[in-house]
C-alpha cells in the first residue's frame, strides 16, 4: 500500500496536474492566469527544477521499493540453490535440471548486481540507476526464458515466486522510466521556452539597434541636405555676381574666337585646295623627270599637299616656301603642263591671284592674331579665383549628393532588415504564447 502511494505521488507530480488543468480549463468563465515576461521567467525557473527536486526528494522511497523487490529475489534465489528435489526422478533429468538451476541462479546474481541502487540520490545517479535496473530486469527475463522451464520440472515453487518478482521488477522499471521521461520532457519544454525568451531579448536588442542606426542615418541625411542647400545657394550667388558675369562674357568671347579660328583654318585649307589639280600634275611631271625643281619647292609640294594649314602656320611670316611653290607652278602652267587652253588660263589666274592678293599670308596672320587673343583670354579665365571657387563648389555638391544617395540606400536596407526582424519577433511571440499556455496554462500580458 505504502509503495503504491509513493508512485502515485510521483504520478501526481508529472501527470496528475494535467487532469487538474483540464478540469479547470473546462470550467465556464474561468480566466487563465496572466503573467508578465519577468514573471514568466521566474515561474519557468522555479518549475523547471521542480521535477528533478521532487524525484530526488522521493528517491529513498523509490529505492526502498526496488531494494524490497531485490531482497526478495535474492532470498528466493538462495532458496532455489539450497532446494532439493522432493521426489525421485531419472538421473538424467536431475542432472539437466541441476545444471539449468546453476545457470539460472548465476544470471539472477548478475541481475541483482545491476539492480544495486546508487549511493547518492542525484538526478544523474537516478538516470544511471534507471538504465541499470532495466538491464537487470532483462537479465531476469533472459534467465526465465532460457532456463525457467527446465528448473521448474523440479523446483516449480521457487520458479513461480521468481517469475512474480520478475514481473514486479519489470513494472517498477517501466514506472520509473516513464516518470523520468515525463520529467525530462517537461524540463525540455521549459528549456525550449527559455530559449524562445532568450531569442526574443536578442531580437529586441537588434530591433533597438536598427532604430538607432536609422535615426543616426536620418540625422546625417538631414545634415547633408542642409549643407547641400547652402552650397547650392553659394553657387547660385556666385553665378549671379558681376565679376562672374564678366568671366562668363570672357568665356563666351573665347568660344567665338575659337569658332573664328576654325573658320580661318578651313579657309586656308580651301584656298590651297584650289591649286590641288595642277599641283598633282606638276608632282607627276617631277616623278617622270619631265620637270626639275629645287629641294625647297619639292619639300613645299609634299608639305602643302599633306597638311596645308599646319605648313602655312609653321612657315615664316612671308611664306617663302609657298611663294616658291606658286612661282614654280606658274612657270609650268605657262609652258610644260599639258592642259587645254581654257583650263590653263583658269589655273594661271588662280595661282597669280593667290600670289598677288597674298590670301594665305593674310589668313595666317589673322589666325595667329586670334590665337594670341585666345591665349590671353585663357590665362585670364584660368587665373580667376571665381572659376576655381565655382569648380570646387560644383565638385563638392556632386560629392555631397553621392553621399546623400549612399545614406539613403543604407536607411532603406536597414528599414528592410527592421521589417524582417519585426516579423521574426511576432513569430517568436506566437511560439512563446503557445508554449506558455501548453506547459503552464498561462497567458502573457505583453509581447
Amino acid at each position: 500500500m505504502e509503495k503504491s502511494m509513493v508512485f502515485d505521488k510521483l504520478k501526481s507530480i508529472f501527470g496528475g496536474g494535467e487532469e487538474k488543468k483540464e478540469e479547470v480549463s473546462e470550467e465556464v468563465g474561468v480566466k487563465k492566469e496572466s503573467l508578465s515576461i519577468d514573471e514568466l521567467k521566474k515561474r519557468i525557473n522555479k518549475r523547471r527544477n521542480q521535477p528533478l527536486q521532487e524525484i530526488e526528494e522521493d528517491y529513498e522511497s523509490i529505492l526502498e521499493r526496488v531494494s524490497n523487490v531485490r531482497g526478495k529475489i535474492e532470498d528466493v534465489n538462495q532458496s532455489l540453490l539450497d532446494a532439493e528435489a522432493e521426489e525421485e526422478v531419472h538421473p538424467n533429468i536431475y542432472k539437466s535440471a541441476s545444471e539449468a538451476k546453476r545457470l539460472f541462479s548465476n544470471k539472477v546474481d548478475r541481475a541483482l548486481e545491476k539492480m544495486e541502487p546508487p549511493s547518492e540520490p542525484t538526478w544523474n545517479g537516478l538516470l544511471s540507476f534507471n538504465r541499470s535496473l532495466r538491464d537487470g530486469v532483462n537479465l531476469l527475463q533472459n534467465a526465465r526464458i532460457s532456463h525457467g522451464n527446465q528448473v521448474a520440472t523440479l523446483y516449480e515453487k521457487e520458479i513461480s515466486k521468481l517469475n512474480r518478482l520478475t514481473n514486479s521488477a519489470q513494472s517498477l522499471s517501466e514506472e520509473l522510466n516513464s516518470t523520468l521521461v515525463n520529467a525530462k520532457n517537461k524540463v525540455d519544454d521549459f528549456d525550449e521556452l527559455l530559449e524562445y525568451l532568450s531569442e526574443r531579448e536578442e531580437m529586441l536588442k537588434a530591433k533597438k539597434e536598427f532604430r538607432k542606426q536609422i535615426e543616426r542615418l536620418k540625422n546625417r541625411e538631414q545634415e547633408l541636405e542642409d549643407k547641400q542647400e547652402k552650397k547650392k545657394k553659394s553657387l547660385e550667388s556666385l553665378k549671379k555676381s558681376n565679376r562672374f558675369g564678366e568671366l562668363e562674357n570672357l568665356k563666351e568671347e573665347k568660344k567665338k574666337l575659337i569658332e573664328k579660328k576654325d573658320k580661318i583654318s578651313k579657309k586656308i585649307e580651301y584656298t590651297i585646295s584650289e591649286i590641288s589639280r595642277p599641283l598633282r600634275k606638276m608632282s607627276k611631271m617631277i616623278e617622270r623627270d619631265e620637270h626639275m625643281v629645287s629641294k625647297e619647292v619639292l619639300d613645299a609640294i609634299d608639305s602643302y599637299r599633306d597638311n596645308p594649314v599646319q605648313t602655312a602656320l609653321q612657315e615664316e611670316e612671308e611664306l617663302p616656301k609657298l611663294r616658291a611653290l606658286l612661282q614654280e607652278l606658274e612657270e609650268v602652267l605657262e609652258d610644260k603642263m599639258k592642259l587645254d587652253e581654257k583650263e590653263r588660263k583658269k589655273r594661271l589666274e588662280e595661282v597669280r591671284d593667290m600670289m598677288e592678293k597674298e590670301k594665305v599670308r593674310k589668313l595666317r596672320s589673322n589666325y595667329l592674331e586670334i590665337e594670341d587673343k585666345l591665349n590671353d583670354l585663357k590665362k585670364e579665365i584660368e587665373t580667376s579665383p571665381l572659376l576655381e571657387k565655382k569648380e570646387n563648389l560644383e565638385k563638392s555638391i556632386q560629392e555631397n549628393e553621392s553621399e546623400i544617395d549612399s545614406v539613403r540606400e543604407k536607411i532603406e536596407q536597414i528599414e528592410e532588415d527592421l521589417d524582417e526582424k519585426e516579423i521574426s519577433i511576432e513569430e517568436n511571440a506566437r511560439k512563446i504564447r503557445e508554449k506558455a499556455e501548453s506547459i503552464l496554462n498561462v497567458e502573457i500580458e505583453e509581447l
